[in-house]
């Protein structure tokens, strides 16, 4: 069984004459962490990645790497075990990145071979050229420049070798297969050149064999694959995808565009990309990783990023997880969704997507945000426009905090289980709002569904935030509870007397923040009378744009908003309201109606509502 670390540094102690520089220290490094170790001159910071590179030797303790123990006597070592160090002040080469600097000495006796690709001018070892195939069968640093008007280049190195290819103003073009063909090596690096302008372009058709694995991508690798450096690099994919590796796909540091006849990059393990400036135009989907037999694999991360995407199909789609933090993400989708088979979501993912903070502006023909599980929003900007739901989990959608606005949806948000803790949410939606449901019942000829079983295991629970929601279907609607004990909820209802405002198959209990309810009232619901707050309902007809007060018997102003569209009826639910007193309706200034607040709920519609709607549930899953 792998080892969940990558780097293990065990118990280790490090003196010299009088001084005990590192005492019996252990550091474990999981793939794709970052550490940093922090302290005073002379701490022992130094000492400590001096004994991992092999420029010391420690006294006690010991280093293994992906779970089996090694010995690191020289950095040679290090070298060939992928271990690179940059050190500080005078020894960095000026003006590269961390990645260049780690580069440079992992080639075997730190050697960088150059291959001109102009004239396929080469001296040296690891690289044989046939026919302007270039393949690379040993570890090392390759460097390429100039112009390959057709050829190839092929990675076939060792099981343990890591191959880097740098590129500087290379631009390559093959009408036979992929331009980079990784067959094998451990680890294969992609690094351009900060300042340089690359361009690799295939055909629309691959000379291929039957064997499984052929290349399909104008980038593709069968083992990892690294793309770093400051650099542009451009992929035009004319046969099928941009960028593919068959394991773990990690870009850093990049600046890629790519225009695929498919999808733009995939990587089958995994997608981690950081600090990437990336534009994809694909026929298919944008980013995506596939695999569904490891649960601990098939995901994507994405962290401090730009990234641009038109695709026809999903824009980012992960088998398990996609976690996107401090990113620019803009994603349009444009798929033909009439079809059930078609999927073309902004974000999709089979098991988890977190958004923790960033700005994200999706416009898709189907769903903006999808997961066949739950989905976390702790923070960020959204900006969502969907001919679908705008969010949609099959299980849970927990909003914790950001600023979330979906301009157009037919469903806003839905999920079996909705929580909104913080925030500021806003919905238009062609049907409900907010839709609590778990998506059984019976589903018409479109595949929506016409009605749903009570179950008490969906609710729809508001803690806090700022909610407003402007539906033409259900506003907020849940079938099984509604709770709400906190935030500031506006819900400017619909016009049709088949749907309404508040639709709820249970119980809506409210026992705290303020709630602001106007629409129709053919399907109107009131609150539970088991509520621990007052609710308050006028019957009162308007237009949108009136303005809207609601006072007590002293002349305080209790409530005060304007409406948005028509309305035939008025519910407010606030901490202000007390049992006893009688509170007067103003439209636009006027007097409209009066009432004494009797009970938890008074109202002047008796809530004829029925829980469940016509028009419920809905979406592709």
């Amino acid at each position: 069984m792998a080892s969940d670390y990558v780097i293990e540094m065990l118990h280790i102690t490090k003196e010299f004459p009088g001084i005990k520089a590192n005492d019996d220290i252990t550091l474990q490094l999981k793939r794709g962490e970052i550490h940093a170790l922090l302290g005073e001159n002379g701490a022992g910071k130094s000492t400590l990645m001096s004994v991992l590179f092999g420029l010391y030797q420690a006294e006690q303790g010991t280093i293994k790497k992906d779970g089996k123990e090694v010995q690191i006597k020289d950095p040679n070592d290090a070298n060939r075990l992928g271990i690179g160090m940059v050190h500080q002040h005078f020894r960095l080469v000026s003006n590269y990145t961390v990645t260049e600097n780690i580069i440079l000495g992992m080639g075997k006796n730190n050697s960088i071979e150059t291959i001109n690709l102009s004239n396929l001018s080469y001296e040296g070892t690891g690289v044989a050229i046939s026919n302007s195939t270039i393949t690379i069968n040993k570890q090392g640093t390759y460097y390429f420049t100039g112009t390959l008007a057709e050829g190839n280049i092929v990675v076939n190195a060792g099981d343990d070798d890591n191959v880097v290819l740098v590129f500087e103003n290379a631009n390559i073009t093959c009408t036979t297969t992929a331009v980079i063909n990784g067959v094998n090596a451990k680890n294969i690096i992609i690094n351009v050149k900060a300042g340089s302008s690359n361009t690799f372009t295939d055909s629309t058709s691959y000379t291929v064999f039957t064997e499984d694995d052929e290349p399909n991508a104008t980038i593709f690798s069968k083992t990892d694959l690294m793309i770093n450096g400051k650099g542009t690099l451009i992929v035009n994919a004319n046969y099928d995808d941009g960028i593919v590796s068959k394991d773990d796909l990690v870009i850093t540091n990049a600046n890629i565009q790519i225009t695929s006849a498919d999808d733009g990059i995939r990587g089958k393990d995994s997608v981690d990309i950081k600090n990437a400036t990336i534009t994809i135009n694909a026929k298919g989907d944008g980013i995506k990783s596939t695999n569904d037999t490891d649960t601990s694999k098939g995901y994507v991360l994405i962290d401090n990023s730009k990234i641009t995407i038109n695709a026809e199909s999903d824009g980012i789609q992960a088998e398990t997880i996609l976690n996107t933090s401090n990113s620019n993400l803009t994603i349009t989708t444009t798929g033909d969704t009439s079809s059930e088979d078609v999927s073309s979501k902004g974000l999709k993912a089979g098991k988890e997507i977190t958004i923790n903070s960033g700005n994200i502006s999706i416009s898709s023909t189907d769903d903006t945000i999808h997961s066949n599980y739950f989905i976390i929003i702790n923070g960020g900007n959204l900006e969502l426009s969907s001919k679908d739901d705008g969010i949609h989990a099959d299980t849970d959608v927990i909003i914790n905090g950001g600023n979330i606005d979906i301009t157009k949806s037919y469903e806003g948000i839905e999920a079996a289980y909705i929580e909104i803790n913080d925030g500021e949410v806003s919905i238009v939606a062609s049907d409900d709002g907010l839709n609590a449901s778990d998506g059984s019942g019976d589903t018409n000829f479109w595949g929506r569904q016409e009605s749903f079983n009570t179950n008490t295991n969906v609710q729809l629970v508001i803690n806090g935030g700022n909610i407003y929601v402007n539906a033409s279907g259900d506003g907020l609607d849940s079938n099984g509870t509604m709770t709400q004990t906190g935030g500031d909820v506006i819900v400017a209802g619909t016009q049709n007397n088949g749907n309404g405002a508040l639709d709820y198959d249970s119980t809506f209990n409210i026992t705290g923040g303020s709630l602001i309810v106007y629409g129709a009232t053919g399907m109107w619901q009131n609150p539970s009378t088991t509520s621990s707050q007052y609710s308050l309902c006028f019957s009162a007809s308007g237009k949108a744009g009136d303005k809207i007060e609601i006072k007590d018997s002293n002349g305080n102003t209790v409530e005060s908003f304007t409406t948005d569209k028509a309305y035939n009826a008025i519910l407010i639910s606030n901490s202000k309201l007390q049992k006893g007193t009688t509170y007067t309706l103003y439209v636009n200034g006027s007097e409209s109606s009066s009432l004494e607040l009797t009970s938890i709920v008074t109202s002047t519609i008796s809530g004829n509502g029925m829980g469940g709607g016509m028009m419920q549930g809905g979406g592709r899953r």
